[in-house]
């Protein structure tokens, strides 16, 4: 059978990706402003100039679509702290990088985090999304905890499960915190960052 030229053609083939596009960026500056559950599928679409029927062309319902702008965010981030720390050799130096590093994306990405950190989990208990931030994070430091403990600079005996949680708990809250009591970025990395050296280092 002959390829459909109206959806396997370059032409569709970019038509298609640049709706998707134009989807995703919709839905993050909703998601950012009105949260999941006040955002509609049709306002997403509405938004991004296509009809109501296009958003499902590309994602199956809303959740579909908050988690391919939760995994894009993610991805980003993940792609800056590794730019950012390559080349660093201490361990300190690297927890002080990525935590700035964090700080930066979500000044240039305003509400982006604090939209997945908040909704993904909402929709994780719904049983709608596969992994929310925390558990991607906590996984990222599952892998930094396994590799250290075996080139020695992290103390060994630690549970990741255990561990990992805790540290991704320790950052979020202990930087709100700070926040809210109008402590400085740098005295926040500091501080966050000395206690996981400290508490990490063998």
């Amino acid at each position: 059978m002959l390829n459909d030229p109206t959806t396997s053609s370059p032409a569709a083939s970019r038509r298609r990706s640049d709706s998707r596009r134009k989807l995703l960026n919709a839905a993050r500056t909703l998601f950012v402003e009105r949260g999941f559950h006040d955002t509609r599928p049709q306002d997403i679409a509405k938004a991004a100039g296509l009809g109501h029927g296009t958003f499902y062309l590309h994602f199956a319902d809303k959740g579909a679509c908050f988690l391919a702008f939760a995994e894009e965010a993610r991805a980003e981030l993940r792609a800056l702290v590794t730019k950012r720390v390559e080349g660093v050799t201490s361990f300190e130096a690297f927890i002080s990088v990525m935590l700035n590093t964090i700080y930066d994306y979500a000044t240039d990405h305003p509400g982006v985090l604090a939209t997945i950190m908040s909704d993904d989990t909402v929709i994780a208990a719904g049983g709608e999304a596969s992994q929310t931030l925390f558990e991607t994070w906590g996984r990222d430091w599952a892998e930094l905890l396994a590799a250290g403990t075996a080139n020695g600079t992290i103390v060994s005996g630690f549970h990741p499960a255990v561990i990992c949680a805790a540290i991704v708990g320790l950052l979020h809250h202990g930087s709100i915190a700070g926040h809210d009591a109008g402590v400085s970025r740098a005295l926040i990395v500091d501080n966050l960052t000395r206690f996981i050296v400290r508490a990490l280092s063998p």
